[in-house]
């Protein structure tokens, strides 16, 4: 066998033809390729390795089915390369510096992303998100459509997560989605991997559309995992997420006042050339670029007190900072989420203000709200985490029942159109 082969089939050990731009081991089987770039890190994890055996394999035998129901009997060898060579190129596009808008096999297979979309959109979204605001003077959520058209990892990760909400809503579990759910989730991964291996040296200094397509996409397959009950599975997309992000600097979201020469696509260009008013394509992108930040801080630090490890990123440094407003976005104050990142540090003996001195800040839940509802749900989750924290040292401190009693009694003063989707964190920590 060669060893100049597709990644694909090496590590199905398989025959590669190296044929261009797809081997026809892979073209003929309908799995995606992974070409012959440089040796993707995926490869190093065994875990991953596994998994994208196991959709390999998975591909492979849904293709043999409909070969034998002879699916393909009325389509002669030559129509059928014609016909597969679309649908190759719509599933093996590799990364940001390729078409972001793959071709499709078929007109249906327009209109079926299309509805994806929409769906994502309309639906899935609020239910991610159920007190983010629309700013309609920033075009709604314009920002986000326009990152679905331009960001193919972050649109494919985002159709994978549409088709399994269809699925397990309305139980349409056919053999057809089945296959549908696991191409867009192969795709969406691969291209993951591309975007971190391709700019692994440099991503974290990237200013533009790569990291937020790196993070956005991230994200959305963190809720994929989490949706379809997976347990460990999304920590290692949180890992990958957090390992680049905390690389960045003081200035990670700042506007950057040096103006650069940029080329490529519109979501590499974040600073607006000097001299110039801000464009809406810049505004819309660094309203993105501190949605997804504060999106990713979200996930680290409800993760991280909930599995009893040490926040990765600098949660006080960002959440003192006028950019990052956790209000806007999850509607939880920046103060709440600070106390429980710090009583993280405290669970794993980091330096971290002293118990009293939280127990002082928590003590404002006691005078008039602070600003939000929601935000005295998370504070009284975070005082529940305390006392447990104080428990195994100072039991007689510890008065758990009455914060729970607390926890309960905001989740009962809540008005009737206020969702509860957002606060499960402090409902499962009571």
């Amino acid at each position: 066998r060669s060893k100049r082969g597709c990644w694909t089939c090496r590590i199905r050990h398989r025959k590669c033809d190296e044929g261009h731009p797809f081997c026809k081991e892979c073209d003929n089987r309908n799995i995606h390729c992974h070409g012959y770039g440089p040796r993707p890190s995926w490869l190093d994890n065994e875990e991953q390795v596994r998994a994208e055996l196991s959709l390999v394999k998975r591909a492979v035998k849904h293709n043999a089915r409909q070969l034998s129901k002879g699916a393909n009997s009325r389509t002669g060898p030559q129509q059928r390369n014609i016909s597969s060579k679309p649908q190759q190129d719509a599933v093996a596009v590799a990364g940001p510096e390729q078409a972001l808008w793959a071709s499709c096999p078929s007109q249906e297979m327009r209109y079926r992303e299309a509805e994806l979309i929409m769906l994502y959109l309309d639906y899935i979204f609020p239910i991610q998100y159920p007190y983010y605001t629309d700013n309609p003077e920033l075009g709604g959520r314009g920002w986000l459509f326009w990152l679905l058209l331009n960001n193919r990892p972050l649109r494919q990760a985002s159709m994978t997560l549409a088709a399994l909400y269809q699925r397990t809503k309305f139980a349409r579990g056919t053999e057809y989605m089945e296959a549908e759910l696991i191409e867009y989730h192969t795709t969406a991964l691969s291209a993951m991997r591309h975007a971190l291996s391709a700019n692994e040296g440099n991503l974290a200094l990237d200013e533009g559309g790569r990291l937020i397509t790196f993070i956005s996409s991230g994200c959305c397959l963190i809720s994929f995992e989490i949706l379809q009950g997976g347990s460990l599975s999304w920590q290692t997309h949180l890992d990958a997420l957090t390992t680049v992000v905390s690389k960045l600097g003081p200035m990670f979201i700042g506007l950057d006042p040096t103006p650069r020469e940029q080329s490529g696509s519109p979501t590499e260009q974040t600073t607006p050339p000097h001299g110039t008013t801000l464009s809406p394509i810049w505004r819309g992108m660094m309203y993105a670029k501190r949605f997804e930040f504060t999106k990713l801080l979200w996930f680290e630090i409800l993760s991280t007190a909930s599995t009893g490890v040490p926040p990765r990123l600098p949660y006080r440094q960002w959440l003192d900072s006028e950019e990052i407003l956790m209000a806007d976005f999850v509607g939880c104050e920046n103060w709440v989420m600070r106390v429980i990142g710090d009583l993280s540090m405290i669970q794993v003996g980091g330096e971290c203000n002293t118990p009293g001195e939280r127990r002082e800040s928590l003590l404002r839940l006691e005078k008039p709200p602070v600003s939000h509802y929601i935000s005295r749900v998370f504070a009284t989750g975070a005082l529940v985490l305390l006392y447990v924290i104080l428990s195994s040292t100072r039991p007689s401190e510890a008065s758990i029942y009455a914060a729970v009693a607390s926890v309960i009694s905001e989740l009962q003063q809540a008005p009737s159109d206020v969702s509860l989707r957002g606060v499960v964190w402090s409902i499962c920590i009571a």
